[in-house]
């Protein structure tokens, strides 16, 4: 199973609108509560976790505004609470159902929740409406993890028609160490070892061969090619694993 977070999530503060009082008890302007000023102070200073303590008490109160549920579920995703992420982000969505944001959250948290299907639902529909490189490559990513290899390719081609740019960038571990590379450099090697798995491993050289053309310090493309070759000249047999790779077998995807 392919473990990675593709989003960075960062502090977002939410714009408050006044809410409906609740009975006789009068609204509280957003900027005269003390919760609010907690989490803002918290941000500023970088403390998450206060952040988010604030939050949950700041949206008990009357005539809070709702829309910092949103930035609670994120907040929930920096620190890797993903079941508190997952509540927060899939009620919002009962409130805003086409929020990208929003499904963005949902479908990460299924993946790392160990539901991988449910995440390909969220990232079909994702791709499919904002035609993103960065969602192309998660939903290869995912269709990959469980060897919906046809399913992957077909991705991975309507990713070729998307635009790139050379800001669009992705992280990958190779044991400790953390690489940084270009995401369409990513996208080809996940194209390349679906490839490889389909046994088409001459097509899957020409894209670990295309990774390496955009960035020649890729270290996984470079370990995977030079797997590849290996096997072609008798030095290795064996099929790749994500997790734990044969000696001279790609090592499979490990990027995030």
């Amino acid at each position: 199973m392919i473990k990675s977070a593709l989003f960075f999530v960062s502090f977002l503060i939410i714009g408050s609108t006044a809410g409906a009082q609740v009975k006789k008890t009068p609204a509280i302007p957003a900027k005269n509560s003390q919760h609010l000023q907690v989490f803002e102070q918290a941000v500023v200073s970088g403390d998450a976790n206060t952040a988010t303590i604030a939050l949950n008490y700041y949206l008990l109160e009357p005539g809070s505004s709702q829309n910092y549920a949103d930035t609670l579920a994120m907040l929930y995703m920096q620190q890797g609470a993903y079941p508190q992420c997952y509540y927060w982000a899939q009620k919002r969505l009962l409130v805003k159902p086409d929020d990208n944001n929003l499904m963005e959250l949902k479908g990460i948290c299924l993946d790392k929740l160990q539901q991988p299907k449910e995440a390909i639902d969220i990232f079909e529909k994702l791709f499919k409406k904002t035609q993103s490189p960065y969602h192309a490559y998660k939903l290869m990513e995912l269709q990959y993890g469980i060897k919906r290899l046809a399913e992957c390719l077909e991705t991975a081609q309507a990713a070729e028609k998307l635009t790139f740019k050379p800001s669009f960038v992705m992280t990958y571990n190779i044991g400790q160490q953390v690489g940084r590379t270009y995401l369409q450099a990513g996208v080809y090697n996940i194209h390349a070892l679906a490839l490889y798995d389909l046994d088409k491993k001459a097509e899957a050289k020409i894209y670990f061969e295309k990774a390496l053309a955009l960035d020649s310090s890729f270290v996984l493309a470079k370990q995977n090619l030079e797997a590849l070759h290996s096997i072609e000249t008798g030095g290795a047999k064996g099929v790749p694993s994500p997790n734990n790779p044969s000696p001279g077998a790609p090592p499979g995807n490990k990027q995030n």
